[in-house]
């Protein structure tokens, strides 16, 4: 049993784009809202590293905060079981921002520089290292929350911690 090892969301993230150096490929992601804290919660699972779960909020229009960490390093068939339905894609990306300010200089369009990293180009200053299949089904969301909950009430009570802290449990006054 892994022992969970509470992160910042920057710091899950970095950890993702190594794991996903070794393993590129089998990325998968369910992706909902934990209603009780007021979180959008990202489950995002490899077969080979085992599923990260990041928390985060918005905090403010320019400010993300949020917490994770690995909770499992396997997935066994109840886990992978629950992807009921495939809503789309996701993809973490990775930026190089002065290399993308040099492109954008030159003339570079913006959606140029984003159709390459999509495309697996890194060399306009943006890439993607992960991207998979993702589901947003509330089903999926809700039996993985349920198989991995005990394994993530101590980020679910330091994200509560942090949430509050924060103000954002507070009312309008």
């Amino acid at each position: 049993m892994i022992k969970l090892k509470i992160k910042t969301r920057h710091e899950v993230l970095n950890d993702i784009i190594l794991e996903a150096k070794k393993h590129p490929s089998g990325w998968t992601a369910v992706l909902g809202k934990d209603k009780r804290l007021l979180s959008d919660d990202y489950y995002i699972l490899n077969p080979h590293t085992g599923i990260y779960v990041i928390k985060e909020y918005q905090r403010n229009p320019f400010e993300i905060k949020g917490l994770g960490g690995k909770i499992t390093t396997n997935i066994n068939g109840e886990i992978e079981g629950v992807f009921h339905k495939k809503s789309g894609e996701f993809g973490i990306m990775q930026g190089n921002i002065q290399k993308i300010l040099r492109n954008l200089e030159s003339g570079v369009q913006p959606r140029v520089i984003f159709d390459a990293a999509l495309k697996g180009n890194g060399d306009m200053g943006l890439r993607m290292p992960i991207k998979g299949p993702a589901s947003v089904s509330k089903k999926s969301f809700g039996q993985l929350r349920d198989i991995v909950s005990s394994k993530q009430k101590k980020l679910d009570s330091k994200f509560e911690r942090m949430s509050t802290d924060d103000g954002i449990y507070k009312s309008y006054e």
